[in-house]
């Protein structure tokens, strides 16, 4: 909302690319995850309830949480099968590659 003034747009972000999330913790749009399985969590949840604090909301019932966002019925093996797919997706060799790396960082 603040970059095209919709009021629709408010709470919308775009997702990065799932190349090498496995390595890419923090997660979430604001990095308030830790882990993978904790995301697939609070994905199969349909989002987030915070019970205490500053923050505290139930966010599987936030309006302007898109539609497409709900909860699933994944059982422990369809999460297991999810974080190995997902951990699949990491490019050892390009994490690995010294031409990949920081052009910024000291030797």
């Amino acid at each position: 909302m603040e970059l095209s003034g919709l009021y629709q747009d408010m709470g919308a972000f775009r997702a990065p690319s799932l190349r090498n999330v496995a390595v890419t913790a923090p997660y979430m749009h604001d990095g308030s995850i830790a882990t993978l399985e904790e995301v697939i969590d609070v994905i199969a949840d349909g989002g987030r309830n915070v019970t205490t604090g500053v923050n505290a909301g139930d966010g599987r019932l936030n309006p302007y949480k898109s539609k497409l966002v709900v909860a699933l019925a994944l059982s422990a093996q369809d999460k297991s099968d999810l974080i190995a797919f997902l951990k699949a997706l990491t490019d050892h060799e390009f994490l690995g590659n010294p031409l990949q790396s920081d052009p910024f960082q000291s030797p």
